[in-house]
Formats: C-alpha cells, structure tokens, sequence
C-alpha cells in the first residue's frame, strides 16, 4: 500500500518568544506519530475519520452554524490545548465561529486523515482565507490580509459523538501573516 503525502514546510521565527522550540518538537512527535500508525496499520475508516470528515464540512460551510457543529462534542469534551483567549465556559465550537466571522472565505485543506486504532483520527490540514473582518482581536486591513497556515490534530470518538482533542496549529505564522504592513 502506497500512501502520498502533501506537506508543507513552515518556517518559524526562531526570535519569537512564544515557545517555537515546543511547537516545533511537538510538531515533530505527532507527524512521527502519523507516519508510524499509517504505516502500522491498513487505512481503514474508524468512527472519528468519518465523524472528522464531516466535522470539517460543517466547519467550512457559509454562513456558519454553531449549533450544527456544536452536534459533534459529546458532554465532557477535552481540548487538551484550550485556546487562551477562549473563555473556558465558552461554548464548544466557538473558535471555529471566530474563524468564520473574522475570514468569511477560509477553508481547511484536508490533508490526510489516518484512522488510529478504533476511536482516534489524526488529521493535517491546511488553512486558508483572508482577514476581512476582525480575527482574534487584529482588525482587517486595506487590502484584507490572506493568509495560510499548516496543522496537526489528534481527535477521539465515542458513541457517534468527539470526546478528546490534541491539536498543534501554527499560531505564530498566522499573527506575523495578519500583523499591520
């Protein structure tokens, strides 16, 4: 079985203050952690790689439907690296409205989406739109700044429903992307 792989090299800041060495490592670990479950165990679909794949159509759709998506949690849901500026009794799925509102037209490029075992997803994705309205607090500029970044996240399933989520995303690319010119 031959399995391709689209990537993209992401060049990071090494003067940043933000924790670059970690993300790097980390981002190191999981995509070493895709390759050898892709290559451990035969691509077949699971319940998370179906329940992902729609997730992100969902995600994707305009006009955005917080409540379509808020469908996917289950009661309990761990986002093993919660966002800061999300309040924790925000409710799930609420980034993915602040992406929609802050970039109308971004999608998520699915890269792959390998099955782990017979709860677990891992999916890399790209990411692209353009900051026409404001996006985690930076206004859009004249012209609206397009943008693009590169990810990684481990999902868990149970019972139709998304219980566990991991994910790397590469932050400090999309704030230097959006930064005022």
């Amino acid at each position: 079985m031959w399995i391709t792989f689209r990537y993209q090299i992401v060049r990071y800041n090494t003067n940043a203050n933000i924790g670059d060495i970690d993300m790097k490592k980390t981002l190191i670990a999981a995509a070493a952690t895709a390759l050898t479950v892709g290559a451990a165990q035969t691509a077949s679909a699971n319940e998370a790689v179906t329940l992902m794949e729609q997730f992100y159509e969902v995600a994707d759709t305009r006009p955005f439907d917080l409540s379509a998506l808020a469908g996917f949690y289950a009661d309990g849901f761990v986002d093993h690296h919660p966002n800061p500026a999300i309040p924790a009794d925000a409710p799930v799925g609420l980034l993915y409205q602040l992406l929609a509102d802050g970039a109308p037209d971004s999608v998520h490029n699915i890269e792959m989406i390998l099955p782990s075992g017979d709860d677990t997803a891992i999916v890399v994705w790209s990411y692209e739109g353009t900051n026409s309205n404001t996006l985690f607090g930076i206004p859009s500029q004249d012209p609206a700044a397009a943008f693009a970044i590169a990810g990684i996240e481990i999902w868990k399933a149970k019972d139709g429903k998304l219980t566990e989520f991991w994910h790397v995303e590469d932050i400090a690319g999309l704030m230097a992307q959006l930064a005022p010119k």
